[in-house]
């Protein structure tokens, strides 16, 4: 690091910072250290985003860094500095090891804030899911949804998951213990209606093999079974009479991870 590049005042401000856990450091923790005037640091602190020697990751709330680095460490550490929520979706997947495909979007639900923000090579994502916020957990210092929110917010949003064959994949190795699916179907009972169980007995009714909970959930799904709905984007796909369900993916690509 050449200290030519930054004043007196900025290198102040970078060493000071560079210890911040995850980095990251705060204005109203810079101000507090009393190096000058509000004015003459917030000109410095622009400086040194220009310089590179910090990221501005929302206003107030900064990266430490240096020029020409285009690569975060840690972007789902950093993912929850940028939009306050829960790194979520096939972000969480991906922490949780439910999924081997390394993402680049980094999604995080939030409970009323949406946006995008690009930084480096990672494209940082704010999902507003309002009153079904909530199920953190942390895991290697990132904060994540547990796996039986994961999985619950998976299933209603499967676009943001990679699709429900990823989906069914993530279900069937995530091996959920009894405790897990209490967590999970208390989700769905508190917010959603019977096409939910619909869905998610037909997923659960795939796997290749089944275990003594599994096969009690999907009875308890199937006391659910109401009118005709599709599994995925209403296209033209094969009733399974059983869970009145519209598969317009297909078997085959559901269980596509398995043979």
């Amino acid at each position: 690091m050449t200290n030519a590049t930054m004043s007196p005042l900025q290198q102040k401000i970078y060493f000071a910072a560079r210890n911040a856990k995850d980095g990251v450091i705060f204005l109203d923790v810079i101000k507090s250290w009393n190096l000058s005037d509000e004015k003459t640091l917030s000109v410095a602190l622009s400086h040194m985003v220009k310089k590179g020697w910090l990221m501005r990751l929302r206003n107030g709330v900064f990266l430490i860094s240096e020029p020409n680095a285009r690569t975060i460490i840690n972007p789902f550490v950093i993912s929850t500095y940028i939009y306050p929520g829960i790194n979520a979706f096939s972000s969480a997947l991906y922490i949780h090891k439910l999924t081997d495909m390394v993402p680049f979007e980094i999604l995080v639900a939030t409970r009323n804030e949406s946006g995008t923000k690009r930084i480096g090579e990672y494209s940082f994502r704010a999902i507003p899911i309002k009153d079904k916020y909530g199920g953190s957990s942390e895991k290697g210092g990132v904060l994540v949804s547990s796996v039986a929110k994961t999985l619950y917010d998976c299933i209603m949003h499967p676009e943001l998951s990679g699709g429900f064959p990823q989906i069914l994949k993530a279900l069937y190795e995530s091996n959920l213990s009894k405790k897990d699916w209490d967590e999970f179907l208390s989700y769905a009972e508190k917010f959603e209606r019977n096409s939910f169980f619909q869905r998610l007995g037909y997923l659960l009714s795939l796997f290749p093999k089944k275990n003594k909970m599994i096969s009690m959930i999907i009875q308890k799904c199937k006391e659910k079974v109401g009118s005709k709905i599709y599994l995925y984007k209403r296209k033209k796909g094969k009733l399974i009479q059983e869970w009145m369900v519209i598969d317009d993916v297909g078997k085959e690509e559901l269980l596509s991870w398995w043979y």
